[in-house]
């Protein structure tokens, strides 16, 4: 498996090498002989102060794994040949370990999971995700919050899974539109630990139907902190502890935890963000684990089991170096995975093309990208219109000069969005690119057959102009776009398309249109430039 993963995963940008060394500094404590890189850490041992108390409760956290069956190298700037760490064999054989420590220890254990489950990747793609589900269902978590991509293909498909596949998934602030709960998403579940009753709240972005399948946006999302009050306030007399378990991002948990100053901890995901020792916002700790099933996040807490209060918490990440030891395996999670990965191996591992240079993301806003423009050129190319857009958080991945497999590409664009042709007047297209690009949070979009002139407002850009084919955009003009399925549909803001004309365009994937660039043989050299221009 090494040989075939070392083919498949190119070394990722500097930011992520940085946040691993964040990661390895803070979430490890010892070290192999003959290797820079530490194992994953032991138990935590508490005074005879914090034994005291009552109860040692032992939490660990996943978020974001995104259908990661396969281990990735650890990417830190400087090593070749990193070792492998994560894949969703290790979590299942970590926590398993847990388990036996806390038994040998009388710790007691909660085992959660923040949301995103298994959008990302083919093995997770298999039957709408359910293979992936069937898997996560064998780790044993107690406790999963519902996240966005959860509803990457449709309400009715989320339903089928969750009545289908035991998985203890938890949601607070979803109802159906007529405000009824939604059969098999609890608000909470709560357990009974040593003494203390911990409530296990499931907290979901309000912005989920903007950037998800349209059906969404026929269930109620609230907004996350008023929704925590509400629940609280039903659970006074049945919880000791309230534990929020949210996919809301880092910036969403600092909020949470403005409004809800009490809370000791947030269990969080949805922005990927690796936080080896947590951070700290009042008197709340948030804890992520990173993204893609890489390490696994572990909080020890120790009770005053009398006072029903936290006496003492630590957080930190644990890396995933190593396979399990035999007492520690979960052999049906095994062979489940193993089974997912022969199921399309023959297929992704084809090789497609190469690239003779680097296809990377945009690592800053406003600016284009090799990936963005390669994928939008492939798009203009394939349909002849005059322009095309796609939006940032599609691309999911870089690619670096070398080989090119399906399966790389699937790991580019791994959701099922299909090209689309769109006709716009040019005053239609110039406020959705103005959305795009002034709105709050923007990033801008990756563009083909225009440029942006950006005039600098402050601390932000206003959108000065467009030019298509060297020509300013003529407001009473007609323009065909070419653009992905998500943003057809209104996803990420782009409301201006949802009532556009569409085009007589056959149903194709996106990764296959970008597939295309790769059959003629030759090394692909994707587009440097910047499409983005700025003025004084």
């Amino acid at each position: 498996m090494s040989d075939t993963v070392s083919i498949l995963w190119r070394l990722r940008r500097t930011a992520i090498w940085l946040g691993l060394l964040a990661l390895i500094a803070g979430g490890a404590a010892g070290t192999a002989a003959g290797s820079s890189f530490p194992q994953s850490p032991g138990a935590a041992t508490p005074s005879d102060g914090e034994r005291a108390g009552g109860l040692h409760l032992i939490i660990l956290h996943t978020n974001d794994l995104h259908g990661q069956v396969l281990p990735r190298p650890a990417f830190r700037a400087g090593v070749p040949n990193p070792p492998l760490a994560g894949g969703l064999v290790r979590i299942g054989g970590y926590v398993n370990q847990v388990r036996r420590e806390a038994a040998a220890t009388s710790a007691e254990l909660l085992v959660l999971d923040a949301g995103d489950w298994s959008q990302g990747t083919p093995e997770g793609a298999f039957h709408q995700g359910r293979d992936f589900l069937n898997a996560l269902a064998l780790v044993g978590y107690d406790a999963m919050c519902v996240g966005n991509h959860e509803f990457d293909h449709g309400v009715d498909v989320l339903e089928e899974s969750l009545s289908s596949v035991a998985l203890p998934a938890v949601i607070a602030n979803v109802r159906r539109a007529d405000g009824t709960p939604v059969p098999g998403l609890p608000s909470h579940r709560v357990f009974n630990r040593g003494g203390m009753r911990i409530a296990v709240i499931g907290l979901i972005s309000a912005d989920t139907p903007r950037i998800t399948h349209p059906s969404a946006r026929e269930w109620q999302f609230a907004e996350p902190a008023a929704v925590l009050s509400e629940v609280r306030a039903q659970l006074a007399a049945e919880a000791d502890w309230v534990l929020p378990l949210t996919h809301l991002g880092v910036n969403g948990d600092r909020e949470l935890a403005r409004s809800h100053p009490d809370l000791d901890l947030i269990v969080g995901g949805h922005s990927h963000t690796l936080l080896p020792t947590g951070l700290v916002e009042g008197s709340t700790r948030i804890v992520q684990a990173g993204s893609k099933a890489s390490a696994i996040g572990r909080v020890d807490v120790w009770f005053d089991v009398v006072e029903k209060r936290v006496v003492k918490l630590e957080a930190r990440v644990v890396n995933l170096f190593r396979e399990p030891q035999a007492e520690d395996q979960n052999h049906e999670l095994r062979a489940e995975c193993q089974a997912m990965l022969e199921r399309g191996s023959e297929a992704l591992d084809a090789t497609i093309g190469s690239l003779a240079a680097p296809m990377l993301r945009a690592d800053r806003r406003l600016t284009s990208s090799p990936a963005g423009n390669l994928i939008c050129d492939a798009m203009r190319s394939a349909t002849g219109a005059h322009v095309a857009i796609q939006n940032r958080g599609g691309i999911r991945a870089d690619l670096y000069a070398g080989v090119v497999t399906r399966r790389d590409l699937f790991n580019v664009l791994p959701f099922s969005n299909h090209l689309v042709v769109l006709h716009l007047s040019g005053r239609e297209l110039e406020a959705c690119v103005r959305r795009a690009v002034e709105g709050a949070g923007r990033r801008g979009p990756e563009v083909s057959g225009m440029s942006l002139t950006l005039r600098r407002d402050g601390r932000n850009f206003q959108l000065a102009a467009i030019t298509i084919d060297g020509r300013p955009l003529d407001p009473d003009g007609e323009y065909e776009l070419a653009t992905n399925s998500f943003l057809a549909t209104g996803g990420d803001g782009y409301e201006e398309l949802v009532g556009a004309e569409r085009g007589d365009q056959p149903v194709t994937l996106l990764r296959e249109v970008v597939g295309a660039v790769f059959a003629g043989g030759e090394p692909v050299t994707p587009p440097t430039e910047n499409r983005y221009v700025f003025v004084d």
